[in-house]
């Protein structure tokens, strides 16, 4: 049996790393050298889906290659989620990330994997402004009288969610519990439910996007008791938002950005952040979100990882002071 002296075996450690160094560079500069598949673990049609495709159109003309978007829904995103979790961390397997990676674990608290830990995260894209809105008969028009309204009337508030595991719902938890007070949840299976149903008087208040309800707003079907995002939105220039004197640092902006296999290479995170951020400083895509009052953002690594991480613990946090049993 040959014997390989200390030497000869930190010459070939140092080869080998030279060449996976050449190797991972060569990766890199190269990316993409073919079709990248972006998962979308929601139905397609959904918002997170048509903004995907937007963004995935923009990435193909920049670099020419195709990005495919791939829809992995089910079992609140966790389907796709899990998919790109288990695939080779390339920098060919990319995926839409939401507000459902950090509701999931509260959920499904025997998932296999680990959401936030098990993938790396890309980039913030955006954020959009929701708005609170109200049945014509409501009697409070702002959200200050709103919070003075559930104070005096605890309980009797009818809120309603498109279901019991979003985001609004934990958000609009969060705020009763910030003020005191309390507030009836109904949860209806899709937003254009809840739509019908605040317009009806059925419904006090629900959540709803400026591209979903704007047009109800402006028909006069329904009030706008203030804007979820911690600022005013261009399309209602003179409705403030909620946090401005009535919850301040409170906010609800549903985010999307993108995440890869927690084990790819950080150069090639890096690589594939700077592509994303040049989509998300597009004027013209910038414009056609607008509509939404979406807010591009184009975040680095670094901030992406910090903001879901801090979200993940805010919104364990809730469920933990209020006693919220969540299901699916």
């Amino acid at each position: 049996m040959r014997h390989i002296h200390r030497t000869q075996a930190i010459a070939i450690a140092g080869a080998a790393a030279l060449f996976a160094g050449s190797a991972s560079a060569q990766t890199v500069s190269d990316w993409p050298s073919k079709p990248v598949a972006v998962v979308v673990p929601f139905t397609p049609g959904s918002v997170a889906d048509l903004e995907t495709r937007l963004y995935a159109e923009k990435l193909g003309s920049n670099l020419g290659k195709n990005f495919i978007v791939d829809n992995r829904a089910g079992a609140g995103a966790m389907i796709g989620v899990a998919y790109v979790v288990k695939a080779a961390p390339d920098g060919y397997t990319l995926l839409t990330a939401t507000s459902a990676l950090t509701i999931a674990p509260l959920i499904y608290p025997t998932l296999g994997f680990d959401p936030i830990k098990d993938l790396a995260y890309v980039a913030m894209m955006s954020k959009r402004a929701p708005m609170l809105i109200a049945n014509l008969k409501f009697p409070p028009n702002n959200g200050a009288e709103y919070i003075a309204y559930a104070k005096a009337n605890p309980g009797k508030i009818n809120i309603g969610t498109s279901g019991i595991t979003g985001a609004g719902h934990l958000s609009l938890q969060l705020l009763h519990h910030l003020t005191g007070t309390k507030a009836t949840f109904i949860h209806y299976k899709g937003g254009a439910a809840t739509f019908a149903a605040v317009q009806s008087g059925e419904l006090d208040v629900v959540i709803g996007s400026v591209i979903g309800a704007g047009g109800m707003v402006r028909a006069g079907k329904v009030k706008v008791l203030g804007i979820m995002s911690a600022q005013r939105i261009p399309q209602f220039p003179d409705m403030p938002a909620i946090a401005e004197g009535t919850v301040p640092g409170w906010e609800y902006a549903p985010w999307q950005g993108y995440a890869a296999p927690a084990k790819t290479p950080a150069a090639l995170l890096d690589r594939i952040n700077a592509e994303f951020v040049k989509v998300a400083k597009d004027p013209v895509l910038g414009e056609k979100l607008s509509s939404d009052a979406t807010i591009m953002i184009g975040s680095t690594r670094q901030e992406f990882t910090k903001f879901v991480t801090a979200e993940a613990v805010r919104l364990k946090k809730v469920v933990a002071d209020t006693g919220l049993k969540l299901e699916e």
